[in-house]
């Protein structure tokens, strides 16, 4: 093989390597290290709490729903899983239940939210930042025909400033609207 060739084929190779480097420096999704230490931020979470969840109807008027959430460590700590349950106030027979599971993605350096709900197939995932300065979790996602006709932009702030009291505030709005509304605060009080 002539000496060019040989000069060529190792450029190449260095060239191919060099750039491997910053995506290898990027994070793996197995980084349990990372996981763990951004998981620890969300940690005032844990235990079981009241909830009173105010409800902003498009009208103007408020419903609401009293419920509880249970929340803790899975998978070796891994995932933070929360399990809602809410009835309407005043009608207790009428009640939904959802999951949520939350965890660190050292790839994106982002926190998945993944929900299922009861008696809905739909399942959502929100991408977040948890802001130290301030103790606020955030998170915001894109929904595709959400309601079966428009797609909904929504985004929340959990407020982890008081370790006996979390407000979970949520706002959406669908392709057709040009303003972002309140959906619903939810005030969890500490049980245990």
């Amino acid at each position: 093989m002539p000496f060019r060739l040989i000069c060529r084929a190792l450029s190449l190779l260095l060239i191919a390597f060099t750039c491997s480097l910053p995506i290898a420096a990027q994070g793996r999704a197995d980084d349990a290290q990372a996981i763990l230490s951004n998981m620890s931020y969300l940690k005032s979470l844990v235990g079981t709490w009241s909830a009173v969840a105010e409800f902003h109807q498009k009208d103007g008027s408020i419903a609401y729903d009293l419920g509880s959430y249970n929340i803790s460590f899975v998978l070796e700590d891994t995932y933070l899983q929360w399990e809602v349950e809410l009835h309407d106030k005043k009608d207790p027979s009428k009640h939904h239940s959802f999951l949520i599971f939350i965890t660190y993605n050292p790839v994106t350096k982002k926190y998945d939210s993944t929900y299922f709900y009861s008696h809905w197939a739909l399942r959502v995932t929100e991408t977040g930042e948890y802001d130290d300065k301030s103790k606020e979790f955030r998170t915001t996602a894109f929904i595709p025909l959400e309601d079966g006709i428009h797609d909904e932009n929504v985004r929340t702030i959990t407020r982890l400033n008081d370790p006996n009291r979390i407000v979970y505030e949520h706002y959406s709005r669908y392709n057709n609207e040009s303003a972002e509304r309140m959906n619903v605060v939810i005030t969890l009080t500490r049980q245990r």
